[in-house]
């Protein structure tokens, strides 16, 4: 496992994007799938620092994306 700690940048259906930075471009971050019970256990909004444990399969996409296991808000 592997962890990830930024912003969320967007929220979107069973999907977040974090970034490193709370300014942010597009394609800057991870697209992290979160499921639905971790999402309604945890509601997470724009602009919160959170850590994200992830495995470290990364597609190679434009940003890319991995799954997330656990979220934290910090």
């Amino acid at each position: 496992m592997a962890t990830f700690t930024g912003y969320v940048a967007e929220v979107m259906e069973e999907k977040i994007r974090v970034t490193p930075k709370r300014e942010a471009e597009p394609f800057d971050g991870i697209v992290f799938h979160v499921a639905r019970p971790l999402l309604d256990e945890t509601p997470l909004l724009v602009g919160q620092q959170v850590r994200v444990e992830h495995d470290e399969r990364l597609t190679r996409s434009l940003p890319p994306q991995a799954t997330a296991h656990r979220v934290d808000v910090l």
